[in-house]
């Protein structure tokens, strides 16, 4: 029965998610844009800490390679999750609401160019996965500079042309580190830990990957607001009121705040279950921030439908990782 429960949990979310669908098809593709936004964070950002290895070396690689290396590996199944975001696009993304120059709407956000840069982007990240780059380093190289070039546009393109929209040069960088954090919070749930390096290396480079991602998201927020620029502060305008400043300051609190004063902790660093509670915390404030993105645009009616798409393909995902380990081989080293 335990065996089976997942895949009862997944279908009853998939039946649910339709019955929401037949009474608001345009709520459905919103939270559904948000599950696939959340979801795909594991896996971008485990090919990203892969890639990391293959330049700098080091055992850790080796040690969360049974986790990163499967969860990167199923990138291609994230074309699938994809699909409903590209086929309901005008439900979700409205640009002519935009404040944006002409040329702008016009060109950039043309919707065939729009997939094409999603499309192009999982394509190059399944082809870096598939062919395991990491494991040259001139290839990790040329990998991570990809990805950096990738992850500066698409989760701005996910995100910040949500209505009212946004423009931030460092989103993207920003969010990119936020993914290896979320990969990192798997990989501490998931790895086979013992007490010793291996743990203590899983914790520092978790600390490392928080601070960056607080320091990146926390100045584009002061440069805007203090900076009083009127076209970038009606984002956050609009996530401040009916409580979403609370929500966030949550956000913040558990996935971030809470972390921080564990890693430091020499007991936590050395006890692989403490951790897994430390991963735990920053999946769950993690989670409560892309709600936080995504969400006010939108409306809180979303967020059940969000937690049945997020169910349906963490499921999907979750499937394919054993299989995708073994047809890979050996952990992909």
């Amino acid at each position: 029965m335990r065996r089976w429960l997942p895949v009862l949990i997944a279908a009853a979310a998939a039946v649910a998610l339709i019955l929401f669908a037949l009474g608001d098809g345009a709520m459905v593709a919103r939270a559904w844009l948000c599950a696939f936004v959340l979801v795909s964070m594991v896996p971008i950002g485990s090919l990203a800490l892969l890639l990391v290895h293959g330049i700098s070396g080091g055992r850790w690689g080796e040690d969360f390679a049974p986790v990163l290396v499967p969860a990167a590996r199923a990138i291609p199944l994230l074309f699938l999750a994809f699909l409903p975001v590209m086929l309901f696009r005008p439900l979700i993304y409205q640009w002519n609401l935009l404040a944006l120059p002409h040329d702008v709407r016009h060109f950039y956000l043309d919707p065939l160019f729009f997939d094409a840069r999603t499309l192009t982007g999982l394509l190059v990240w399944s082809v870096l996965a598939w062919t395991k780059a990491w494991r040259n380093s001139t290839c990790a190289m040329a990998g991570i500079a990809a990805h950096l070039i990738i992850v500066t546009f698409l989760p701005a393109d996910w995100i910040l042309t949500i209505p009212p929209g946004s423009v931030s040069a460092g989103f993207g960088l920003g969010f990119g580190i936020e993914q290896m954090f979320a990969a990192l919070a798997f990989t501490a749930i998931l790895a086979p830990q013992s007490p010793g390096r291996a743990n203590r290396d899983l914790a520092g480079i978790l600390l490392t990957t928080l601070l960056g991602t607080v320091y990146f998201f926390y100045m584009a927020f002061i440069i805007t607001w203090y900076g009083n620029i009127p076209a970038k502060v009606h984002w956050y305008a609009v996530r401040a009121g009916d409580g979403w400043a609370i929500e966030m300051l949550a956000a913040f609190l558990i996935g971030a705040a809470l972390p921080f004063l564990a890693i430091l902790n020499p007991a936590v660093r050395r006890e692989p279950s403490l951790l897994r509670v430390v991963g735990a915390l920053v999946l769950t404030g993690i989670t409560l921030h892309i709600v936080w993105m995504i969400v006010p645009a939108f409306g809180v009616a979303i967020l059940i439908p969000g937690l049945l798409a997020g169910l349906v393909m963490a499921f999907l995902l979750w499937a394919a990782r054993e299989n995708l380990a073994m047809f890979g081989g050996a952990h992909g080293r």
